[in-house]
């Protein structure tokens, strides 16, 4: 891309943004004559008062010497958008001498940081905590999050690190988590109609972890990463007021959960502001073994489909598919579905070693006050979840023998005992076009299966 460099302080101090607020849509106003290609032979960044102008302009990907085009001047404006940095942003171009132009990177900041309660209520997980975020860290879009929850199902503390232009060059990404967290799992009979799911075993699963991933971003399309996962795991003994008191994994010292997983796919997706447009196709492969100094040993592969596609400039139709099979998978990495991910259903009602699963929401808007605005959602979750072959004494052991995962009397395994589950409904969503994070989200989701109406809110951003 050229070394990066911008005309700053002196054309910010003589050429303000304009008194009218910038064009907050996509459709960029081209000049009558920029019907063909020119040469950049200057970038200009006006209006930015956090966000330092060499990060704008790494972002637009453009300049001096750079070819130009009337299409070229879009997909700079809508790079820009996709940060999610900006309330609004505008690309336009001024002649220069020798034909070349002038581009001028017109944005407005939003607030980049928060500290800010939260809040999630579904039928079986109720909960909240404390956020702080920060979207911009030194200008430099860094992002930091640290938070702390407490929740009927989970408790834990959060920290996060993103840096989505690693080396000032936005196609390398590097993220940073680390977690503490307490789980109460609950594990219900096998019914996906039951109205009031009856919980066979409770246990307790105590896990610190700190996790890296590197990604690169090819071309704008193709993403490829690698994630390395390091945690420590520590099961309790069973609640001994259900029907099972058998531990689902054996009690002992703590045990060392590594995993190296790597990703492949291609990836066009961008959040224009509260829609999101592209296609995301992606491959994995996880590995956790003694050879990345593991004490288990399983293996996870998943395919997963997503794509958003805009209607009328502010409709949204989204669409998910994931298929994931695990290999000889321990009870704390088990695919799970049930609320965010099945909505009609309880959170974590069902289990297996795989999954497929369907979602398709349509976004509309409802209406906007000032800068903050209601869209409402209608969808529809599908799910199918098994376990391919268990054990014959139904107890799954690691390297040394212990048990890892020991299943319910009544699992079992093969398509013709998998577990089949459909959710449908709508919900209301709160945006405020200031700041970078979602404010509310409502769902009333319908259980197929079972014929009950579920109930499903979170303000804020859960730190997990």
């Amino acid at each position: 891309m050229g070394c990066l460099w911008v005309s700053l302080a002196s054309a910010q101090e003589a050429s303000p943004l304009p008194e009218e607020p910038l064009s907050p849509d996509l459709n960029l106003a081209l000049p009558e004559t920029s019907t063909f290609t020119q040469v950049v032979g200057e970038v200009t960044v006006l209006g930015a008062e956090k966000t330092r102008p060499e990060t704008v302009q790494a972002y637009s990907r453009l300049d001096a010497g750079d070819a130009l085009s009337p299409e070229e001047l879009t997909r700079v404006e809508r790079r820009l958008v996709a940060t999610g940095l900006f309330q609004e942003v505008r690309v336009s171009t001024q002649p220069m001498a020798e034909g070349q132009v002038r581009v001028l990177l017109e944005v407005k900041d939003k607030a980049s940081w928060v500290i800010a309660p939260t809040f999630s209520l579904s039928n079986s997980n109720i909960g909240g905590g404390v956020l702080y975020a920060e979207s911009n860290l030194w200008g430099r879009s860094k992002k930091f999050v640290a938070g702390a929850q407490v929740s009927t199902a989970e408790t834990g503390l959060f920290v996060g690190y993103l840096d989505p232009n690693l080396f000032g060059f936005p196609p390398l990404r590097l993220s940073l988590e680390g977690q503490l967290r307490s789980d109460r799992v609950e594990e219900f009979r096998l019914d996906a109609s039951q109205d009031d799911p009856e919980v066979l075993r409770r246990t307790r699963l105590n896990s610190a972890s700190v996790t890296g991933e590197l990604a690169a971003m090819i071309a704008e399309r193709v993403r490829v990463a690698a994630k390395y996962r390091l945690m420590l795991i520590d099961a309790r003994p069973p609640s001994t007021d259900t029907e099972v008191v058998e531990p689902a994994f054996e009690p002992g010292p703590a045990q060392r959960d590594t995993s190296l997983r790597l990703m492949v796919g291609l990836d066009t997706r961008q959040n224009l502001h509260a829609v999101m447009e592209g296609i995301n196709l992606e491959g994995s492969w996880e590995l956790s073994s003694p050879s990345v100094w593991s004490d288990f040993r399983y293996q996870r592969a998943g395919v997963l489909y997503r794509h958003g596609i805009r209607f009328f400039q502010e409709h949204n139709l989204v669409l998910r598919a994931e298929a994931s099979l695990g290999q000889d998978l321990p009870f704390h990495q088990e695919l799970v579905a049930g609320a965010g991910s099945l909505r009609g259903f309880l959170y974590r009602q069902f289990r297996g070693d795989t999954r497929l699963s369907f979602t398709a929401e349509y976004h509309f808007p409802l209406f906007t006050i000032r800068s903050l605005s209601f869209r409402g959602v209608g969808f529809s979750d599908s799910g199918l979840l098994m376990w391919r072959s268990l054990p014959e004494d139904k107890k799954l052991r690691d390297i040394t023998g212990r048990v890892v995962r020991g299943y319910l009397p009544e699992a079992q395994s093969g398509l013709d005992n998998a577990t089949v589950a459909q959710g449908v409904g709508a919900g209301l969503r709160l945006y405020l076009r200031s700041v970078v994070l979602p404010l509310l989200g409502v769902d009333v989701a319908y259980g197929v299966n079972s014929g009950e109406f579920r109930f499903y809110l979170v303000a804020g951003v859960s730190p997990t």
